[in-house]
């Protein structure tokens, strides 16, 4: 860091000296060229006019003794470290606290407390570090942020960001206050996908010390790893990516207009790893704050008797409705145990089902299968399987029947597709955590779920405001990855 602030000052008018003669000087060139060069000038006019505010809050008048926690502390010795900034790294030197009377304990920064750093970076930097994060993954993360700032943060640095940012992500989700203008009509939705989990087995081989090189080649060595690592051939539909599913809810309102409903308005999402339970708890809690138990409420979902168990436990007021494209797709299932795929007659068969479904008669849809089902004998090439398919269908809609009132939610205008938790789940979950070759622990999987609840909610700026107020603490190290093994099942 510069000695004296004068030196500092003297750097600032150098450095904006050199940019303005790169802007100034005629000669011939590309803009292009000019302007790479000139970013880079007014990052080190950045540092510089860095350099100049960190010089004047040290030099500051601070008392030399001080309370914290309980315990006194005394401004001793100057610490000199690097401080990474949105213009780069940049030295600064401060007066450290040392515990009074011959104490002992960890050196304290009170002047990196007072400024709100964190662990020798600035806010602005872990912020948009972990905003990256939560979109690509690490390492074109820091590619990205470096293509920008002409520095990165390191890979252990960039996941104690994750960390920290992502723990104070939920609370601030559930500290959200009831979004303003909201319509009439409350309607909820949940759908799971899963994202691949690191094993106990790869966690430990990840832990091992690496071997040294030994002259051979990186091809050579994996070569030799992979004979070392046989891996036993998969059984036919076992499953490889040993996931972990995230449970995903949707929460928006539709507002009544002279011409019909208009939505879908505030819509918001929640999602963890946790489990089923965990989420409509979650969604309970926010549900009520946007009217639940007042407002009608109207509830969406695929097929799974787990997510209509937790419905009927923890939302029993709502109006449930299956999803619409989810029982198309079974009357088409049914449908191609009596008609050709592809077929018109198919077609032709499904449109007519689906009409029925449209005007509330599933009582006769019913009735048609069951019929096709007698007509199909129990013995022959094929029978078994097909009527397999019809009596599944016929028990899913049974089950389903109160479920379907598609005639009563369409003369009403309101939904009956759950396209936004679909859309939420691949956004949520898909697209950032379930990319080729990733292996995720428990606890960070979670926490870059809740920042990108938090960022697709479009609530990242209070996001980034809430943890420059309340202060972000970063560890010292990385949190260990928690290894998740998923039970191995079979395929359908």
């Amino acid at each position: 860091m510069t000695a004296t602030l004068e030196e500092a000052r003297s750097e600032v008018r150098d450095a904006f000296e050199r940019a303005a003669r790169l802007a100034d000087s005629g000669e011939p060139g590309r803009f292009g060229e000019f302007e790479g060069q000139l970013w880079t000038a007014l990052l080190v006019l950045g540092r510089a006019l860095v350099s100049v505010f960190l010089l004047r809050q040290a030099a500051r008048p601070r008392p030399v003794e001080y309370l914290l926690e309980g315990r006194q502390y005394t401004m001793t010795a100057e610490r000199t470290s690097a401080l990474g900034t949105r213009f780069g790294k940049v030295d600064f030197t401060r007066r450290t606290g040392r515990p009074a009377r011959g104490g002992t304990g960890t050196t304290d920064l009170p002047i990196d407390r007072d400024l709100g750093l964190c662990a020798g970076f600035s806010v602005g930097v872990v912020m948009a570090v972990t905003r990256l994060c939560a979109q690509l993954a690490f390492a074109p993360a820091r590619a990205t942020f470096q293509s920008f700032h002409e520095w990165a943060p390191s890979p252990r640095a960039t996941l104690r960001m994750v960390d920290a940012a992502g723990a104070e992500a939920r609370p601030f989700l559930e500290a959200q206050p009831t979004p303003q203008g909201d319509g009439e009509i409350l309607v909820a939705l949940a759908d799971g996908r899963g994202a691949p989990h690191i094993t106990n087995n790869e966690y430990r081989r990840r832990c091992q010390p690496r071997r040294k090189n030994r002259g051979t080649t990186k091809r050579a060595r994996r070569r030799e790893r992979r004979r070392a690592e046989l891996r036993p051939r998969r059984n036919k539909g076992d499953k490889s990516k040993n996931a972990k599913v995230a449970i995903v809810g949707v929460l928006y309102t539709l507002r009544r207009t002279p011409n019909g409903f208009e939505g879908p308005i505030n819509k918001r999402l929640y999602a963890t790893f946790e489990s089923h339970e965990a989420l409509f708890i979650w969604l309970r809690r926010e549900a009520i704050k946007r009217g639940y138990g007042v407002k009608r409420c109207l509830f969406i979902a695929d097929g799974s008797d787990h997510i209509w168990r937790l419905q009927k436990k923890y939302l029993p007021d709502v109006e449930p409705c299956l999803d619409w494209y989810h029982a198309i797709e079974k009357v088409w299932d049914a449908g191609q145990c009596f008609h050709p795929e592809g077929s018109d007659g198919l077609r032709a068969w499904v449109a007519k089902q689906a009409k029925r479904l449209r005007e509330g008669d599933l009582r006769a849809v019913i009735g048609e299968l069951a019929d096709a089902l007698r007509r199909i004998p129990r013995k022959g090439p094929g029978n078994k399987k097909r009527r397999e398919r019809l009596e599944k269908t016929l028990n899913h809609f049974f089950v389903h029947r109160q479920r379907m009132h598609y005639d009563v939610f369409r003369a009403d205008d309101l939904d009956i597709g759950s396209g936004a938790v679909e859309g939420a789940v691949r956004n949520l979950v898909a697209m950032r955590l379930d990319g080729p070759g990733m292996r995720w622990g428990r606890d960070r999987a979670e926490r870059v779920l809740h920042l990108r609840c938090v960022l697709l909610n479009g609530l990242w700026d209070e996001f980034s405001k809430h943890v420059a107020s309340s202060g972000l603490t970063l560890s010292p190290v990385p949190e260990p990855a928690r290894p998740y093994e998923a039970k191995q099942r079979r395929a359908a």
